[in-house]
């Protein structure tokens, strides 16, 4: 049985300049003195395949955690391992050397456009035998559609069969507001943002469309990422809503359990990493389901953050927020949507989240699938 994996590693990054902070931090934790670590400026370049003591990955704990979150539920690593929010090629080679044992011989990334420098790769026990980037593709407008790319990857199975990935990062619904901005210049930026993602949701669904014309129900292939939306938002609905995918969490899970990404500051959860499969890989994962109940779509928890601790040392909240749609100023609320729930959220998380909530893996949950 294969399985298959996505993980958005939550800023992933190898190079940074000491005394300043990853790209994109906002709160300036990531800050690192100098004299801390006894060098000045970049560290030494990546040879491939070797690792030095003086090159320093950042937030190493949390790296040694995602690995483990990885392993779950069964003690074994997907044999397919998609990434988002990873640098370069070499931090998911660097962690496939220092974190996964060598556990993957084949690995790809493609640099994209994206100002923080965050790609989409993929790690993988079998061979990558044709890649597609759809970087440079651009709108009718001539802007690119993709800023992390549409990575596409065909990988042969121990079979013989090919599985055909379209790996996305979606754009995200971040949008800060300006010191003396208006109501209108802000809701502005955030619907320019909106039918960013909307552009590129509908793009990945047409070229679904036209990529497996006539062999929808034969060939295996899945669109895999974060998709930065839920289900049930317009913004994203081309491409979640395509009649040739399933998404598999809500196909295989009760919809309060499909939940992949918790957002601290406002205590919400919500499904934003997506799995949509195939009609073959559909069957192919339902037959893996009914054979071996256990082998039901995962989504790997125990490495989230929480809010605090209160005098008992339990820790805060007791619930989050599950948000089926997000509402903003610009979005109508489709007539289709769920009203927001309360999910718990006290579940077994990994010690070492709970000794400190900084330690944990990733805002975002591991997805694993089997077939």
């Amino acid at each position: 049985m294969t399985s298959l994996a996505t993980f958005n590693a939550n800023n992933f990054f190898l190079r940074y300049k000491f005394s300043r902070t990853y790209p994109g931090d906002m709160s300036k934790a990531s800050s690192i003195e100098a004299s801390a670590v006894g060098t000045i400026g970049y560290l030494p370049g990546l040879a491939f395949g070797k690792y030095t003591k003086r090159y320093i990955i950042w937030d190493a704990q949390r790296r040694e955690l995602a690995a483990q979150a990885l392993h779950e539920p069964d003690g074994c690593l997907p044999d397919i391992l998609c990434f988002q929010e990873v640098e370069n090629i070499h931090a998911i080679r660097l962690f496939n050397q220092k974190y996964l044992g060598n556990h993957y011989p084949y690995s790809l990334l493609i640099d994209g456009c994206d100002s923080r420098h965050i790609d989409v790769g993929l790690l993988s026990k079998f061979p990558i035998r044709d890649v597609r980037s759809h970087i440079d593709e651009r709108n009718d407008q001539g802007n690119r559609i993709f800023s992390r790319d549409c990575l596409e990857a065909e990988i042969e199975l121990p079979n013989g069969s090919i599985l055909t990935l379209l790996l996305n990062h979606l754009k995200s619904k971040l949008v800060i507001r300006k010191e003396g901005e208006t109501d209108a210049q802000y809701h502005a930026r955030v619907l320019e943002s909106h039918e960013k993602r909307l552009s590129q949701a509908t793009a990945v669904a047409k070229y679904v469309d036209s990529r497996f014309c006539c062999q929808h129900d034969q060939a295996l292939y899945a669109v895999v990422g974060d998709f930065n939306d839920t289900p049930q938002s317009p913004w994203v609905k081309p491409l979640v809503n395509s009649p040739h995918l399933t998404n598999i969490l809500t196909r295989h899970r009760e919809s309060n359990d499909c939940w992949t990404y918790y957002w601290r500051s406002r205590n919400r959860v919500s499904q934003i990493d997506y799995i949509l499969a195939s009609r073959a890989l559909t069957k192919l994962i339902d037959d893996a389901v009914t054979a071996d109940s256990s082998k039901k779509p995962h989504i790997e928890r125990q490495g989230l953050a929480y809010r605090e601790k209160n005098k008992s040392d339990q820790i805060l909240p007791m619930r989050s927020n599950l948000v089926h749609f997000e509402a903003d100023p610009v979005t109508d609320t489709p007539a289709c949507a769920s009203p927001n729930e309360k999910v718990n959220f006290r579940f077994q998380r990994y010690a070492e989240v709970l000794d400190n909530w900084k330690a944990n893996v990733s805002d975002h949950c591991p997805v694993k699938v089997w077939f």
